[in-house]
């Protein structure tokens, strides 16, 4: 396969977790890459970029801003958002601001800039997330979100259609990325309690099957789709496992690492689940992504709870 060629592309959310990932990601395949955000996390990012790296500090809803930092871009990686219905339900107005005005005046800049392609990173939330439904999602499936997040992400989404486009629908993002986010998702969590000591806490009986994919493996399919050929409509991808772990084994995991790597031995306790936090197993199908990328995906669960295990974080 011959070289793509090297575009500007702007990343937005370029200090949070997945977005920091891609800027080092692409950066690291000699494209000049543009970051937009609110400036967190900058100075730490500047230090893991080895190309050339223009970090921009703005919100998506000052149309002055993005329309400075679109110009003369070619791509556009549409990755700051609110994350989790936590956050939204925390903040309603400032979550409505930035999912859905945010993304509709991204999509406006791109339009009027003409940039050649708009990655937009989605959640597979929008198929529903309490919600029973037939396994593997797909998709050509109908979108229910049921949960607040899952709503504006969907509606995101559509903003996202009004121009080529393509969207790609994650599930559950881990791993070290760029190394100055520890997410505090599940593994994170495990990971913390495992570092200090334990107990690790799960709820319920850990049953729950949760679909995870390694956020190296977001940042090659980010790489690769945005070369994908431009059409007038939105190419849409699932982008996970397309599989799903049980809580427990992933705390099982995380105890057996401990002692591995720490000489530590940590117990696993349960307690009762709080409300919105127990839903259906669900995971992905990821036929259409593994027609596109043969590789995917690159990175077993297992190896990756491992490198968040060895990696020195500083707020660990």
């Amino acid at each position: 396969m011959a070289k793509a060629r090297c575009k500007n592309v702007l990343v937005t959310g370029a200090g949070g977790y997945v977005g920091s990932a891609l800027v080092v990601h692409l950066a690291g395949l000699g494209h000049r890459v543009i970051g937009f955000g609110h400036g967190g996390n900058y100075a730490a990012l500047r230090a893991r970029v080895r190309g050339d790296l223009t970090l921009l500090t703005g919100d998506l809803t000052d149309p002055d801003a993005l329309r400075e930092a679109m110009k003369g871009v070619d791509a556009v990686v549409h990755s700051a958002s609110v994350t989790g219905e936590a956050s939204c339900r925390q903040d309603l107005s400032r979550a409505v601001r930035t999912i859905v005005r945010g993304t509709r005046m991204v999509v406006d800049a791109v339009r009027e800039n003409a940039a050649e392609r708009l990655v937009h990173l989605s959640t597979y939330g929008v198929y529903s997330t309490f919600r029973a439904r037939e396994m593997p999602l797909a998709e050509g499936m109908e979108l229910l979100p049921d949960d607040v997040y899952g709503a504006l992400k969907a509606e995101a989404e559509w903003e996202a259609s009004r121009v080529p486009s393509v969207i790609l629908r994650l599930t559950n993002v881990f791993g070290v990325g760029s190394g100055i986010v520890l997410k505090r998702d599940v593994i994170g969590r495990f990971v913390t309690a495992a570092r200090a000591g334990g107990p690790i806490t799960m709820f319920g009986d850990g049953s729950q099957g949760i679909d995870f994919v390694h956020v190296d493996d977001v940042c090659r399919v980010v790489a690769g789709v945005m070369d994908a050929s431009r059409g007038e409509g939105s190419l849409v991808f699932n982008v996970g496992s397309g599989s799903a772990a049980p809580i427990r084994h992933l705390a099982e995991m995380v105890r057996t690492l401990a002692r591995e790597v720490l000489g530590r031995d940590v117990s696993i306790v349960s307690q009762e689940a709080p409300p919105g936090k127990i839903w259906p197993d669900r995971w992905v199908s990821t036929e259409r992504l593994r027609s596109m990328f043969s590789w995917f995906p690159g990175t077993t669960l297992a190896d990756g709870v491992r490198e968040v295990m060895l990696q020195s974080w500083s707020d660990a």
